[in-house]
């Protein structure tokens, strides 16, 4: 198969106009609406049930659908081309699952999703003869990570098409007879070890799985297991491994997706920045959270009242710094970060593995703070962040570097102080409505074409 390379991340997306900058120009908003901020349905548990959806031995469907982005498209597309079909019912996708994959016919471009292609890869290793992987320029940045140490130690051959990427990548299965147990890091990332989990149905026999360092993103990985073993996986996973034995997927008849608890983060720094009130719709339960559940209880020291109904306003911040671990939910970190900026101050700590990301969102975030006037310090784990501080109207457009949650940021920022905020259409990989859902509070945006 001979390689392709698909629109890269495409200009508009990336903030790269054929003569300048594309980016989002905002307003300053003096009085907010109050709206109702629904969140979008997880794609971290859509795009788990989609793989499962297709490796099930009989059909499934997935109900609660509304407001999945781009990354769930992506996964669902690339499915299809292995064998899924998928028909759209009211709020719901409904999947008839190949009698085994086929290997596809073109490449398989995963687009932005870190989560899709490391999962997707996982499922094809297995296959006989090669699958070519790509991505948009961010993910082809980023390509496999560890997953690729993984598949080469089970024989499967890997090649790179660009010595200057990561992706196009050229997986030429099926995994050897080997015996001896796969080692695995777990320091980086918890989606190589889930790729293994959800992908065991097709092996041809058991494997042992070694991890090595110190976890990240545990709840992730939970919620791998917690989906394979509602589709009846009988394995074990500890902090020392995994036990993968060979076994039938029979996926649920229906199941329902969560509203993703990590955009939340943007519904309380809307609350700070503009000083407006909003009523959170679809936040989910504990267990569907994913770490992120630390937002409702650190609400009220951030400076915003968090009522039972939902209803978020500002408040009076706590004077005292707060410490944050995130080592379970490092996508905060950008919001987390500004909202620590505008109230208490404090450190985000736990969180290496952000630098892994989209961006390295650890100096990402630092840079999009500064182009606000707002002051953060980088460390090894995370940032520290001057509390009590103003954002100031940026000189310049803030790059957002292709990643969705620092445009995002940038965007709840700007919405008090105006500002310009490369890559319009980014935040559409995980919440195609949220500009949409500011210009609802009376917010003005308007996409422009400026010099770089």
């Amino acid at each position: 198969m001979r390689p392709r390379r698909p629109h890269p991340s495409s200009p508009a997306e990336a903030g790269h106009a054929s003569n300048g900058l594309e980016v989002v120009h905002v307003t300053p908003l003096k009085a907010p609406v109050k709206v109702d901020w629904h969140l979008p349905a997880s794609k971290s548990h859509a795009i788990r049930w989609l793989l499962m959806g297709a490796l099930s031995r009989s059909p499934t469907v997935i109900h609660g659908i509304s407001g999945l982005g781009e990354d769930a498209q992506s996964m669902r597309r690339v499915l299809v081309q292995l064998g899924l079909r998928v028909e759209d019912a009211d709020d719901a996708w409904r999947l008839q699952p190949p009698a085994m994959l086929r290997r596809p016919s073109s490449v398989l471009d995963l687009g932005n999703s870190g989560t899709a292609l490391r999962l997707v890869a996982g499922a094809v290793s297995h296959l006989e003869g090669p699958v070519m992987l790509d991505g948009d320029d961010s993910l082809r940045r980023r390509g496999l990570g560890d997953l690729a140490s993984v598949l080469e130690q089970r024989g499967v051959q890997l090649r790179v098409a660009d010595a200057h990427a990561k992706l196009p990548v050229d997986l030429h299965g099926p995994w050897s007879d080997a015996s001896e147990p796969v080692v695995l890091r777990r320091d980086r990332s918890s989606q190589p070890a889930s790729a293994m989990l959800l992908a065991s149905s097709l092996q041809s026999h058991d494997v042992q799985v070694r991890f090595e360092g110190p976890p990240r993103s545990s709840r992730h990985l939970a919620l791998s297991a917690s989906i394979a073993e509602a589709c009846g996986w009988p394995g074990q996973i500890s902090a020392e491994g995994m036990h993968l034995p060979c076994w039938d997927l029979h996926a649920p008849s229906e199941v329902r997706l969560p509203g993703d608890a990590s955009m939340a983060a943007f519904a309380l720094l809307w609350v700070r920045s503009t000083g407006g009130s909003v009523t959170l719709k679809r936040w989910p339960g504990q267990a569907d959270a994913l770490g992120c559940e630390l937002l409702e209880g650190l609400a009220a020291k951030l400076g915003v009242a968090w009522s039972k109904d939902g209803a978020l306003n500002p408040a009076e911040y706590e004077s005292k710094p707060l410490s944050v671990d995130l080592c379970d939910a490092n996508d905060l970190l950008p919001p987390l970060a500004a909202l620590l900026a505008l109230g208490p101050g404090g450190r985000i700590h736990g969180a290496p593995h952000a630098v892994h990301k989209e961006s390295n969102r650890i100096l990402s975030t630092i840079e999009v703070l500064g182009s606000f006037g707002l002051d953060a310090e980088a460390t090894d784990v995370g940032v520290v962040v001057q509390g009590g501080q103003r954002p100031a109207a940026p000189e310049r457009p803030v790059q957002a570097s292709e990643d969705h949650r620092l445009m995002m940021t940038g965007m709840c920022l700007a919405a008090s102080v105006g500002g310009a905020i490369v890559g319009p259409r980014l935040h559409r990989v995980a919440d195609p409505g949220f500009l949409a859902r500011l210009s609802e509070t009376g917010l003005i945006t308007e996409v422009r074409t400026v010099s770089p």
